[in-house]
């Protein structure tokens, strides 16, 4: 693939008196372009190419950074909106990585289907990059090499296969014959169990047609016979008196009365369909015309995936929160771009509004999705949600059923225990009738009614947030005890919450979520569970979760 050559450096925002931008300019020598100064939260670079050029593949050379994203532009782009994403913000170096500064020169190749389907199918004359380090104030980082390559000419030779390797050194290399390689290959294995299932589930869909239309003409057939039997000649009929008209028509066969009785099954289909249309009225590509969204808290390849899913709905992306964004689609609260954007009045929602929506092929208010849980000024601008309310109140209602069920287990336990003592005495006194107590029990003593025992407070004072997926029931079991035992449940990862609880282990997102809120502890579900079961408060640190 032949390499775009690059003509100048436009602009960077800094850059170090002996590393400087131009470096970049002249690949071979692998010149670095470093920060002037360590620390600094972000840098870029922008780029002129010698001409329009389609951008096919792009080999990029780190010098410390964390994350580097490319955008691409023409030489009219004045304002940062104007440059379109043409490879999303990729990793090369974790944050382990960064805080120890190693593997700070990973090298990467993006080829075209890791690039932006719509913007890389069209020329461009400048490319932006964007670099970060937000683990480390320490480095002074940049990049040390970039190379832009545009699709290879349909005429251009196809490259020469490498010769055969026969011997090495003083052994010789095995013939591989086709059918030996074909048996050992990588993933072959998997590769012809995915054939066998594909070919089981055509069996079975060709079987399945085949007992449908069997079905079909056996019904038929016996329709056909059902009605030859219903017009079987009978006795010859009577013939019509000259006083009947001929316009008067005979009266129907009762078959035939049974048959009119029935009205034809058309108007609810008829229905269901023009639901199906009402409801498929706007086109996908357009559900989520309008919104103009950036992202805040996601690493890659999840990222990649979320900004895919919005702009295959016609949704419009910004790297950074400009005037013309509309929504904030943030992983947790208090990064700095949900500091930013909540006090400009923006509307910030949870990562789920977009895998709904691209899930449900429809477009869905984003209310139901809000991080804060506050409304803002421009509602009145997206369609009103009806059922807002209703969850609300499921929600509360759950909370005091819960209370409610925890009560009454502890009640009727009570009684059992009662009634077991009750039992216990009345058969004692069965067998010594004169044992028993001569006071007289009044009515007025069996039917005082015992207060409701209180619940304990063993997580009074605790905050929690119930993080991924649960199996079976868990998430209503944990959010049961917590309730009843005093603590509160937070619906989103602000800075109140003390513990995560969640039953899928370390994730890469609790270190961003430690590097906001460092009095996070992640706790596995067995804590609330031994709690429940010992009736007294437990330390939480045989049951942290840990990378």
């Amino acid at each position: 693939m032949p390499e775009i050559k690059l003509k100048h450096v436009v602009s960077c925002s800094t850059e170090d008196p002996t590393h400087k931008a131009d470096n970049l300019l002249s690949a071979d020598t692998y010149r670095k372009w470093k920060a002037a100064r360590p620390g600094e939260k972000q840098t870029s670079v922008i780029l002129q190419f010698e001409k329009e050029e389609q951008v096919h593949s792009i080999d990029i050379g780190n010098e410390g950074s964390a994350f580097i994203e490319v955008l691409v532009g023409n030489s009219s782009a004045v304002r940062d909106q104007d440059y379109e994403v043409l490879l999303v913000t990729s990793s090369f170096m974790s944050p382990t990585e960064s805080r120890n500064s190693t593997n700070m020169n990973r090298v990467r190749f993006f080829a075209a289907n890791q690039l932006q389907k719509s913007t890389a199918q069209e020329k461009w004359d400048r490319v932006k990059i964007v670099c970060s380090q937000p683990y480390s104030k320490n480095i002074a980082y940049g990049l040390a090499f970039v190379k832009f390559h545009s699709p290879p000419d349909k005429n251009d030779p196809q490259p020469m296969s490498s010769p055969k390797l026969t011997k090495l050194g003083q052994f010789r290399v095995k013939d591989e014959s086709p059918s030996s390689t074909s048996s050992i290959q990588p993933g072959s294995l998997f590769f012809n169990r995915e054939n066998t299932e594909k070919n089981s589930n055509a069996l079975k869909g060709k079987l399945k047609k085949q007992s449908k239309c069997h079905l079909e003409l056996k019904t038929k057939r016996k329709f056909e016979f059902s009605k030859e039997r219903q017009s079987a000649p009978g006795p010859p009929p009577k013939k019509a008196s000259p006083a009947v008209s001929p316009e008067t028509s005979p009266a129907p066969r009762p078959a035939e009365k049974k048959r009119e009785s029935h009205p034809k099954p058309e108007a609810k289909p008829k229905q269901q369909k023009a639901k199906s249309e009402n409801a498929q009225q706007v086109p996908f590509n357009r559900i989520m015309e309008g919104v103009v969204f950036v992202l805040s808290g996601f690493q890659n390849p999840f990222r990649g995936e979320l900004r895919e899913k919005a702009l295959d709905m016609g949704a419009k992306y910004r790297p950074d929160w400009t005037p013309d964004s509309t929504h904030l689609i943030c992983a947790f609260a208090n990064t700095p771009k949900y500091s930013q954007v909540k006090a400009a009045g923006g509307i910030i929602v949870r990562k789920e509004w977009v895998m709904d929506c691209h899930k449900r092929k429809q477009k869905i208010s984003y209310k139901r999705y809000l991080m804060d849980g506050a409304e803002s000024s421009s509602e009145s601008e997206m369609e009103v949600d009806d059922q807002s309310e209703e969850e609300t109140n499921t929600k509360v209602n759950v909370i005091y059923f819960t209370i409610l069920l925890c009560v009454l287990d502890r009640v009727e336990n009570e009684n059992q225990q009662k009634k077991a003592s009750a039992a216990k005495k009345a058969v004692k006194e069965e067998e010594d009738p004169y044992g028993g107590s001569t006071d007289e029990n009044t009515d007025a003593e069996a039917e005082v009614d015992h207060p409701i025992p209180e619940l304990p407070d063993f997580l009074s004072g605790k905050r929690f947030f119930l993080y991924g997926k649960f199996p079976n029931n868990e998430r209503r079991l944990l959010l049961r005890y917590i309730v009843a035992f005093n603590g509160v449940i937070e619906d989103y990862m602000t800075e109140k919450v003390q513990f995560v609880v969640t039953s899928e282990g370390w994730h890469d997102s609790f270190e961003d979520a430690l590097m906001e809120n460092g009095n996070l502890n992640f706790v596995k579900p067995t804590w609330i569970y031994a709690i429940n079961e010992r009736q007294k408060l437990l330390p939480y640190q045989p049951y942290t979760v840990v990378p």
